[in-house]
């Protein structure tokens, strides 16, 4: 595997996430390195909805982020998002497991805020996506995925963006199990599609400040209880869940909000000994890891991974198969 030290501008000798700059120039500096055209970045919705509170436009932010770091990582939301690009050029030393070829179209599976990005303009933005022309440097080993031809390009990458929920969801939720989703956007909604897939019997309850969202749901048959409510506000959300479930609480909460200030009501509305997946890139660890003795709430608190095996091919999959998950996408995407 190559991870792209030789990259990193500053600090030196740290992984290029980790570097508050890289090396993007648009060639091979290793013969482990392939460089990709670019033409779409879907920006993470922590990170876009940072942007557009700056009151700046998004993408002159970007493009001004990109010159000064050398990579789509958003200093402020500290996030990335992911690219599809066309395969411009392979290095000699990049090994079989890298199957496409030069112009084939592909998607990193690996967060803007790692690979070295050159950015020439920023031609359009729609929603959470932007359309650029640029090039972008993956280093050999990197998990990637083919964009398939069954599905618009626009919404593979954007159910890519998010596609690591899924195995999370397999990992941790069991069936029968009560399951709190905080946030009814699009991961949150697949992570209700994948316990239906995956649990049988769950009982899922979503929460979200747009009661028509949880209507939509609920109608889709993704949700059995909707609780319009505002995560930020552990109180009366606690009071809620626990007038739902009788007191019992949940076995399991998933964050998939984009706001900042949620954790303390995800360690308060899971049971004892349950388990917590903060799969926000909102979420502040140390105040997720503070919140249990604060609360005297002893979970299981997991980190949401940015990769899992197969994420690609278990979304892909679940949404091919579960078509009004994929017209709520869409709803959402729109509405973005």
């Amino acid at each position: 595997m190559e991870y792209g030290f030789h990259r990193v501008i500053e600090p030196p000798g740290v992984i290029p996430q980790a570097a508050w700059k890289v090396d993007s120039s648009p060639l091979l500096l290793k013969p482990t390195e392939i460089l990709l055209r670019v033409s779409m970045i879907n920006l993470d919705s922590t990170g876009m909805a940072q942007l557009r509170q700056a009151n700046r436009e998004v993408g002159a932010q970007v493009m001004e982020i990109v010159r000064e770091r050398g990579k789509m990582h958003n200093p402020v939301s500290n996030s990335g998002g992911v690219l599809v690009g066309t395969v411009q050029e392979i290095g000699s030393a990049v090994g079989p497991g890298f199957t496409p070829g030069v112009g084939d179209t592909i998607i990193p599976l690996v967060s803007t805020s790692t690979l070295p990005l050159h950015l020439d303009t920023v031609k359009a933005i729609s929603g959470d996506q932007l359309l650029v022309e640029g090039t972008a440097v993956l280093f050999d080993g990197m998990a990637y995925a083919a964009a398939p031809a069954d599905i618009r390009l626009p919404l593979t990458l954007s159910i890519l963006d998010i596609s690591s929920i899924v195995p999370q969801v397999y990992r941790h939720v069991s069936p029968g199990q009560t399951v709190l989703v905080l946030g009814a956007g699009k991961s949150g909604a697949t992570a209700m599609a994948a316990i239906r897939k995956a649990a049988a019997g769950a009982r899922i309850i979503a929460l979200d400040p747009n009661p028509e969202r949880l209507d939509r749901l609920v109608t889709l048959g993704l949700a059995d209880v909707a609780i319009t409510g505002d995560a930020t506000r552990p109180e009366p959300t606690l009071g809620e869940v626990a007038s739902v479930t009788s007191g019992a609480l949940c076995d399991v909460v998933l964050n998939c909000v984009n706001v900042a200030d949620t954790e303390a009501t995800s360690i308060l509305c899971a049971r004892r000994n349950g388990t917590v997946v903060f799969y926000s890139m909102a979420t502040r660890f140390d105040q997720a890891a503070l919140g249990t003795d604060a609360t005297d709430n002893d979970v299981r608190l997991i980190i949401g991974n940015g990769i899992a095996e197969n994420q690609a091919e278990l979304s892909l999959e679940l949404f091919r198969k579960n078509t009004g998950l994929l017209a709520y996408f869409e709803e959402c995407m729109e509405a973005e």
